[in-house]
């Protein structure tokens, strides 16, 4: 019984995507209208500012796990401020 549903799921979903694709509404198919209001709806330079977010992050990722050894390694990923580092040494101080 479930490869039967299997098979019947897999022929709906083919035929659904065959469908977007290939069928007609008032003269083009449902990608073309879905693309047309993608466009009317999204902002070019937002696009491109989440792309270069984007991009940054998957740099940033890489860098993370890459197991390879560099000549100078890379700089700390948290980023402590003077005012940060006095209070940790404070604290630090008043425990010895």
């Amino acid at each position: 019984m479930g490869a039967l549903k299997f098979i019947v799921w897999t022929a709906c979903a083919v035929g659904l995507g065959v469908f977007l694709a290939q069928g007609r509404v008032d003269g083009r198919s449902p990608l073309e209208h879905m693309e047309r209001a993608w466009k009317r709806t999204v902002n070019p330079s937002t696009m491109d500012k989440v792309k270069g977010g984007l991009e940054d992050a998957i740099d940033d990722a890489k860098d993370a796990v890459s197991t390879h050894k560099k000549a100078e390694p890379a700089a700390p990923r948290e980023r402590i401020t003077a005012e940060d580092r006095a209070a940790i040494n404070r604290i630090i101080a008043q425990k010895k």
